[in-house]
């Protein structure tokens, strides 16, 4: 470190193209768009990713109305899309977005080369010969194969190398600029994975300093400069990592995860195993870690521990590493703290990659260790590149095996078929919003993946993530919703829930009874509900502020609906049906009313639904087990529904779980509720006139989650919670302006301690100015 190494743009070159050409390889052999009509749109890529970057084309931060009813943004955003290399994404039109990903993780992956061949040609301090084939396997190592569906962790891959060469220039006495800089765009780029880089700093600390022996002077200033930079960077990136916190632990790591129950995560025998190509894919929360890097890496890390030239020291330190992170990976406690102190759920030992880097660096430690007399025979770069060509066939066939794995569980979405999705919803989507610039919520039947309203920019129900609202998936399961652990889905509705939640219209291929068709694009038709109501009504009644137990939907609509109204007029009403039970199925003959009939069907038993001999749906996945619209039969009429069971089940309640809906009913009690003008919506700010004559209550559909501040004519005022859900506010007679305004929780605390920091900087500034 002490003589500056010249830099070579051939040799960065090289680290960057090898890999990057390698996997893009990989894509057009498996077929991606361009080269075919498959996707990398498989498993969380489809489900979460893909919808996440289209949705940064609507400059959502702190706050979206497109998450689940309106909620806390900042989690989804930097856990998922912070790094500044998303940006590009916004040079891709939506639709080929999936296209645009494939080609931002080929970058990733250069990058993640670069940086390793930067970090190697200073801390080895020796010939480039070998390092673009040591950075090469370090960019392509089994976990880049397996995990870059979650493409948000390959930053982790890119930042680990810069980090280490920043605490490297500390230990040899530099300024640790280099090391809080990187640090802090880590941290803005994947925080999550952050903190495990953060944990393998501390283990290289330990393994340098133990390799180096420095004065306990030195040893000091060395961890003084990692503790201060560390805590700088932390400082400086407060306002993005607190709010994230307290948002994901609102969420996921606020609830029961996944948890092992043993001390050990998996045999210790088949460990090795995992260190060659080719091996079986597993993404689930009990499949072993990833850890080849090629084969080569292992010979040479195995031939570390026996080569003269390596010290024994160095040895001994090295042995230890791979002690603690082999002991991190085998035993559940050690494996829990590098994930939060939370287990994950499936992408196991997130961590792993930092296990393969430092096997490239005891191969590159060999490397360098090599006699002169090797660097200058005359077959040297002829064996060079022949050992190159042997180790990137075997990294391009081992992630070319792994995908292929992943994609024969997993599946993945056909190219045409995105495109044509996107394309239908996007029309129906513009022509709503220019028909109605006002705030309103819409639905969508005819799904992809469960982000739909972020992807298209408008506001839902729909949401799948790690930092989800438990209160309102809850609320929504209530009402007859599909809803499982992290999912919240539109499937289920009601022409209640529609009109009490603000859903004004309904993307879908099946038909809406009452509703008007305002558009159709494809096999997509655009449904309009006259009778949604605005974000927030003045309740005619009083309203509770729990949400009751042991409802069936139809009677919580109802419980819903007439307290709102003051009534107690039943929307939802028993209809005569006639049950019978035999092998294997439940068929209901229902007698027409010229009503919407609706029924519940949440039980585990129940497998397959048709309606007068069409097969409807599957009931076995999540998404199905809810309320399902059955007809309108006319008066004389009789529907013949058909439950497929695969267990017994009796006593059932069919006059409970089948209803029928009173439309006139319905818009009666709904045109009591129509009695506020709301004025302004956004990420920041809602404001609305209500006008009452009685002291009442102002029930809005906002979710109540911290950083919400109500003002009722300009004054501050105690917001409250109706059905363990909804902001509410208190009015007094007359017409009132109600504001309310959203600062994203954490947030203050984050800009201040970013400010003590920058300040605290700056005075250490002056003082060794004055001091020099």
């Amino acid at each position: 470190m002490k003589s500056r190494i010249k830099p070579t743009p051939l040799l960065y070159a090289l680290a960057f193209l090898i890999p990057a050409l390698l996997l893009l390889v990989v894509y057009a052999r498996l077929g991606l768009a361009p080269w075919g009509d498959n996707t990398i749109l498989m498993s969380d890529m489809s489900s979460q990713y893909v919808e996440f970057f289209c949705a940064l084309k609507h400059r959502d931060v702190f706050f979206s109305w497109s998450k689940a009813l309106g909620t806390s943004y900042i989690g989804v955003f930097s856990y998922y899309v912070s790094s500044p290399l998303s940006l590009l994404t916004l040079l891709v039109p939506n639709e080929y977005m999936p296209m645009g990903l494939m080609f931002l993780t080929v970058l990733k992956v250069g990058l993640a080369g670069l940086t390793c061949c930067i970090f190697l040609r200073s801390y080895l301090r020796h010939s480039a010969l070998f390092l673009p084939m040591l950075s090469t396997c370090y960019a392509l190592c089994s976990y880049t194969a397996a995990y870059s569906l979650c493409i948000m962790w390959l930053d982790g891959l890119i930042w680990l190398p810069v980090i280490l060469l920043g605490l490297e220039r500390i230990l040899a006495g530099q300024r640790p600029w280099l090391f809080f800089g990187s640090l802090v765009v880590c941290f803005v780029s994947t925080w999550y994975i952050s903190y495990m880089i953060g944990i393998f700093c501390c283990v290289w600390l330990v393994y340098r300093e133990w390799c180096e022996v420095p004065a306990w002077k030195d040893l000091l200033r060395h961890i003084r400069s990692f503790l201060l930079s560390a805590l700088a960077a932390l400082g400086v990136t407060a306002w993005m990592w607190v709010p994230s916190l307290l948002a994901i632990f609102s969420g996921k790591l606020g609830d029961a995860t996944m948890d092992y129950s043993s001390l050990t995560n998996f045999p210790l025998w088949q460990l090795p195993s995992r260190l060659f190509s080719g091996q079986s894919a597993g993404l689930t929360n009990f499949a072993p870690p990833y850890l080849f890097c090629g084969t080569v890496i292992l010979m040479l890390a195995l031939i570390f521990f026996f080569s003269p030239a390596i010290s024994g020291r160095n040895k001994l330190a090295a042995g230890a590493v791979l002690m603690v992170l082999v002991l991190s990976l085998w035993l559940s406690p050690l494996d829990k703290v590098w994930h939060l102190f939370k287990m994950p759920n499936w992408f196991p030992y997130r961590y792993s990659f930092v296990f393969s880097f430092f096997l490239v660096v005891l191969a590159g430690q060999v490397l360098a260790a090599l006699p002169k007399s090797f660097t200058t025979w005359r077959l040297a770069p002829v064996v060079t590149l022949v050992l190159f060509c042997l180790t990137a066939w075997e990294l391009g066939y081992n992630t070319q095996t792994t995908m292929l794995d992943i994609r024969e569980v997993f599946h993945c979405q056909s190219y045409a078929d995105y495109v044509s999705y996107y394309q239908d919803n996007e029309a129906l989507v513009e022509q709503a919003q220019e028909a109605d610039t006002d705030f309103y919520r819409m639905g969508a039947t005819y799904d992809r993946g469960d982000n739909s309203p972020l992807s298209f920019g408008y506001a839902g129900i729909t949401h799948y993530s790690s930092i989800y609202n438990k209160q309102v998936n809850t609320f929504l399961k209530q009402l007859g919703f599909a809803q499982g652990w992290m999912w919240s889905v539109y499937y289920g509705s009601t022409p209640v829930t529609d009109s009490l939640l603000g859903i004004r219209y309904v993307l879908s291929d099946q038909e809406f009874p009452g509703y008007e068709e305002a558009g159709h694009s494809g096999s997509l038709a655009l449904w309009k509900n006259p009778d949604a109501l605005p974000l927030a009504y003045v309740a005619q009644g009083q309203v509770s502020t729990i949400l009751p137990r042991g409802y069936t939907p139809f009677e919580t609509q109802t419980y819903l609906l007439n307290q709102l109204t003051g009534s107690t007029q039943e929307v939802f009403s028993p209809i005569d049906l006639e049950v019978q039970e035999g092998e294997g199925q439940i068929i209901l003959r229902i007698h027409g009313t010229g009503n919407p009939v609706y029924a519940y069907l949440d039980q585990n038993g129940f497998t397959a639904l048709s309606v007068d001999g069409e097969h409807r749906c599957s009931l076995t996945p999540y998404e199905e087990q809810r309320i399902h619209y059955l007809g309108t039969p006319a008066e004389g009429e009789t529907l013949e529904v058909t439950i497929a069971c695969n267990t017994t089940l009796s006593n059932l309640d069919w006059e409970a779980l089948v209803q029928q809906l009173d439309q006139d009913a319905l818009r009666d009690a709904l045109a009591l509720l129509d009695n506020t003008q709301v004025d302004t919506v956004n990420n920041s700010r809602v404001s609305l006139q209500a006008t009452t004559d009685t002291p009442s209550t102002l029930v809005t559909t906002i979710p109540a989650e911290d950083g919400w501040t109500a003002y009722v004519d300009g004054k501050k005022v105690d917001t409250g919670v109706c059905w363990d859900t909804f902001l509410t506010v208190e009015l007094t007679p007359g017409t009132h302006q109600v504001t309310f305004r959203y600062t994203s929780p954490g947030l203050t605390l984050g800009l201040g301690l970013g400010g003590i920091t920058v300040v605290a900087f700056v005075g250490w500034l002056v003082w060794k100015r004055k001091k020099a």
